[in-house]
C-alpha cells in the first residue's frame, strides 16, 4: 500500500511538472512569436502539438530513460525549427534533458551524449539560421545554452551525488566491520572463558577418575555448570541480533539446558564487578589459586566500565589458564585518582626479556578499554610472571 501512495504521488508531482511546463513553453511561444520576423512561419495548431509533446516526454523520460528524452527532446525540436516557426522557449526541454543524462547516467556516457547533441543543435541552428548575418554568434550561444551547460550542472550534480554515496557506503561498512569485531570479542571472551575452564576440569577429572571419583565428580559438575553458563550467555547475545530479541529459540519453550541453569547459582551472575566472586570461583575450581582484591567504590560505575572491568578480569584469567602453567594470580580492583584501575597478575611462565605476543584476546582486550576512553597495559612482570593493568573512566566515554 505505502508503495502504491508514493508511485501515485510520484504521477501526480509528475503530471503536475509536465502541465506546468507546457504552460510556460506554449505562453512563452505566443510571446516570442509576436516578436519574431515575418520570415518565421505563423504558429499553428502543429507549432503548440510539438511544444506540447516535448515538454510532456521530457518529464515522462527523464527519471525512466533520460537518453531517450534527450533522444526525443533533440529531435522535437529539430522538426520545430526546421519547420521554420518561431524560436522560443522550447529548447528548455533539450536543457532539462540534458542536465537529467548528466546526473544519472556515467560520464562517459554523459559524455557521448553531450558530443552527439552538440552536433544535433549545431546542425539545427545552422540550417535554421543560415540566412543570419551572426550565424557563429547564435550557433556559440546554442552550443553553450542548450548543451554545455546543462551538461557541466548536471556532471557536478552527479559527482557530489556519488562522493556522498560512496561516504555513506563506506560508514555503512566501517559499522559492520565493528560490529563484527565487537561480536567476535564477546563470543571470545564468553567461548573462551568457559572452554579453558573445561579443558582444565576435565584434565582434573581424568587424572583422578580411578582414585577419587568424588573430586572428578566435581570437575564434571564443574564443567557442567561452566559450559551451561556459557551457553547461556551465547544465547542471551545473539539473541539482540533477533527481531523479537529471542535469537532462535521460541520464548514459549525454553531450553531444557537453559531452564536448568538458570536455576543454578554458578550458571547466572552479573557480567560486572558484582560477578567477579562467582568468576573467580569458577577458577579456582578448575584449579588456579586466584586472589581477589575488590576494594568499595565511591562512585558508582557506569554500564559499559562495570561490563569492560569484567571482560578484562575474564579474558586476564583465562590467558593465566591457557598460558602461565603452575602459577597462582591476583586480582585487584581498586578506584584511584578518579579512575578505576583493574590489575591482574600471574607468576607463571612470561620473563621480562619476552615480548608480549599481541594475540586476539589481548588485542580485543585493549579494543574494549579504549572503546570506553580507557588504556591498557600488559607485559611481563619484574621477576617473572604477565601483568594486566586497564585504567578505566568511572562514568563512562562519550565518544
Amino acid at each position: 500500500m505505502r508503495t502504491a501512495d508514493r508511485a501515485w504521488s510520484l504521477s501526480l508531482r509528475e503530471f503536475g511538472f509536465a502541465s506546468v511546463l507546457a504552460g510556460v513553453l506554449v505562453f512563452g511561444t505566443i510571446g516570442a512569436g509576436a516578436l519574431q520576423t515575418p520570415r518565421a512561419r505563423a504558429l499553428d495548431f502543429w507549432a503548440f502539438l510539438l511544444v506540447v509533446l516535448a515538454a510532456v516526454t521530457t518529464v515522462a523520460l527523464r527519471r525512466r530513460a533520460p537518453v531517450w528524452g534527450l533522444t526525443v527532446a533533440m529531435a522535437v525540436l529539430g522538426v520545430y525549427l526546421l519547420a521554420g516557426y518561431p524560436y522560443g522557449p522550447i529548447q528548455l526541454c533539450m536543457i532539462i534533458a540534458m542536465f537529467e543524462v548528466a546526473r544519472q547516467r556515467s560520464l562517459r556516457l554523459s559524455l557521448l551524449a553531450c558530443g552527439l547533441a552538440a552536433g544535433a543543435a549545431y546542425a539545427m541552428v545552422a540550417a535554421r539560421f543560415s540566412h543570419h548575418l551572426d550565424t557563429p554568434v547564435v550557433l556559440s550561444v546554442a552550443w553553450l545554452g542548450w548543451v554545455v551547460l546543462p551538461w557541466s550542472l548536471g556532471a557536478l550534480v552527479h559527482a557530489v551525488t556519488a562522493a556522498r554515496e560512496r561516504a555513506r557506503q563506506e560508514l555503512v561498512e566501517r559499522v559492520a566491520l565493528e560490529e563484527r569485531m565487537r561480536i567476535a570479542s564477546d563470543v571470545h571472551d564468553i567461548a573462551g572463558h568457559g572452554f579453558a575452564l573445561v579443558a582444565m576440569q576435565a584434565g582434573v577429572a581424568l587424572l583422578v577418575f580411578d582414585e577419587q571419583p568424588e573430586q572428578a565428580r566435581e570437575s564434571l559438575e564443574a564443567i557442567q555448570a561452566t559450559s551451561a553458563k556459557s551457553l547461556t550467555e551465547l544465547r542471551s547475545m545473539l539473541g539482540t541480533f533477533h527481531p523479537d530479541g529471542q535469537g532462535e529459540q521460541d520464548p514459549a519453550k525454553p531450553d531444557e539446558d537453559t531452564a536448568d541453569s538458570s536455576d543454578d547459582p554458578d550458571c547466572t551472575g552479573d557480567t560486572g564487578l558484582a560477578g567477579l566472586p562467582e568468576l573467580v570461583d569458577q577458577v579456582r575450581a578448575g584449579g588456579l589459586p586466584v586472589e581477589l582484591h575488590l576494594q568499595p567504590l565511591a562512585t558508582p560505575l557506569a554500564d559499559d566500565i562495570d561490563v569492560v572491568a569484567y571482560r578484562v578480569v575474564q579474558e586476564s584469567l583465562t590467558n593465566v589458564l591457557r598460558h602461565a602453567g603452575e602459577t597462582t594470580a591476583d586480582v585487584r580492583i581498586a578506584q584511584q585518582e578518579g579512575e578505576l584501575v583493574v590489575q591482574v597478575a600471574d607468576h607463571g611462565r612470561a620473563t621480562p626479556q619476552q615480548t608480549p605476543r599481541l594475540g586476539r584476546g589481548l588485542t580485543g582486550m585493549r579494543g574494549r578499554v579504549e572503546d570506553v576512553g580507557g588504556t591498557l597495559e600488559a607485559g611481563p612482570r619484574e621477576g617473572g610472571g604477565f601483568r594486566v593493568v586497564a585504567h578505566l573512566p568511572l562514568t563512562g566515554y562519550d565518544q
